[in-house]
């Protein structure tokens, strides 16, 4: 089975939804083939979200088998950007104050990738990851972090309570909108903490998305758009209590949940302060959300205009990240405008952007040769980009950024 259809509110069961945008067929963005063929004729799956009447979560309409989501050719590391580096640096310094954990105990982290998140608790604590995706965990293990091959399920619980027992911190880092069963994986995380153990995690703040229209943040890998109203009652009765609440702009804007296994969940005052700033915003609001798929296209639009009104110019994308299939889409970009795309990910180079015929390359091709235009297609990182752009010469190129606002920028 390649897709199945999600017919109930994956947090409360609820099982009236409601449609709020709909980008129809859409390739799986992180699905690069080695040959061309392939890639243009990659499989397109609906891409359309929902929110639940009731608790008023936001999530996609399908779930597509796990098992083709993240088979070999997903390539996507954490590693590779300095702006992912720094701020794991700085939330490992932030978890331990707030926690006060002591040394020796031990840190798990769900979907930890290549484990630049664990490299900063390794020194000083016992660190085990859980990643479903090959590539990522033969890095992180290289590393010397130990890595499971697994999706954080029974099996995974197991073999980690049996090499090091219960933990003191479970985390997670934009990764728990992904899974397709999620109620099982907080199950799992309340059996693995000791009692009075913490649980963090980040993901997604639709409410940046819905603000800044971020809508290429939309796509098949996360299944959950979350906010906090919904989730902190999700989580209580999970048992867990809710002790804090922040945000940050990693990934276009995300939001963090600090937990505490305790016996009496409770919710603490600052988050009961977060939650009613949230519901007075608008873009919760039946008027936006009636209306926000006109404001995306309007918005985006320049950036296609842009790109397919110029002439004997050469045009290369700089990033492939998993949004960039739905950015090409929405935008309208003639795919034969864009020569190459340029890649730091070297699991990614050689290999076809799908649905298209746009080949990517080593960042170091324009060493080679020197393009008219570059679309930052990995917008969430264009200052690390436009950094590492300066280490070429290209002067006189035109760089595009496509968002929060379309942004032309001459070098």
């Amino acid at each position: 089975m390649k897709y199945k259809y999600i017919s109930e509110c994956r947090l409360c069961k609820n099982k009236e939804l409601k449609d709020i945008i709909n980008f129809k067929n859409v390739p799986l963005g992180n699905d690069y083939q080695i040959k061309k063929k392939s890639a243009i004729n990659s499989t397109k799956f609906p891409l359309k979200v929902k929110q639940c009447n009731k608790c008023k979560h936001f999530q996609l309409s399908i779930s597509v088998n796990p098992k083709i989501l993240y088979r070999t050719n997903y390539t996507y590391l954490s590693g590779i950007g300095e702006t992912f580096i720094n701020h794991f640096r700085l939330y490992y310094e932030w978890i331990i104050k707030k926690t006060k954990l002591k040394k020796g105990s031990l840190v798990v982290d769900i979907g930890s990738n290549d484990g630049t998140c664990l490299s900063n608790f390794k020194k000083n604590f016992k660190v085990c990851g859980v990643d479903p995706a090959k590539i990522p965990v033969q890095v992180a293990n290289k590393k010397k972090i130990h890595t499971i091959l697994s999706d954080f399920n029974e099996n995974a619980l197991e073999k980690i309570l049996k090499k090091y027992g219960k933990a003191e911190l479970v985390t997670s880092h934009n990764v728990l909108a992904h899974i397709d069963n999620n109620q099982s994986v907080f199950d799992n995380v309340y059996n693995l903490l000791k009692e009075n153990g913490y649980f963090c995690f980040e993901v997604g703040y639709f409410y940046n998305v819905l603000k800044d229209n971020l809508f290429d943040t939309i796509y098949h890998e996360h299944l959950d758009y979350h906010h906090a109203s919904p989730l902190v009652k999700f989580l209580i009765k999970k048992k867990f209590s809710v002790k804090n609440i922040s945000t940050n702009n990693i990934q276009g804007g995300t939001i963090r949940i600090l937990c505490k296994k305790e016996k009496n969940p409770n919710i603490s005052e600052q988050t009961r302060r977060f939650i009613n700033k949230e519901n007075n915003k608008i873009h919760f609001k039946k008027n936006f959300l009636s209306n926000w798929q006109n404001k995306i296209e309007k918005n985006i639009f320049k950036l296609g205009k842009y790109i397919n009104s110029v002439d004997n110019k050469i045009v290369y994308g700089y990033g492939a990240p998993t949004k960039s299939s739905l950015l090409i889409k929405i935008s309208k970009i003639n795919h034969k405008r864009i020569s190459y795309i340029l890649e730091d990910n070297i699991y990614k180079v050689n290999r076809y952007l799908p649905n298209t015929a746009i080949k990517i390359k080593s960042t170091s091709f324009l060493n080679l040769s020197k393009p008219d235009i570059i679309v930052i297609f990995a917008w969430n990182f264009s200052k690390d980009i436009l950094k590492k752009l300066k280490n070429y010469d290209i002067k006189g190129s035109t760089i595009l950024i496509p968002l929060p606002k379309f942004k032309i920028i001459k070098l």
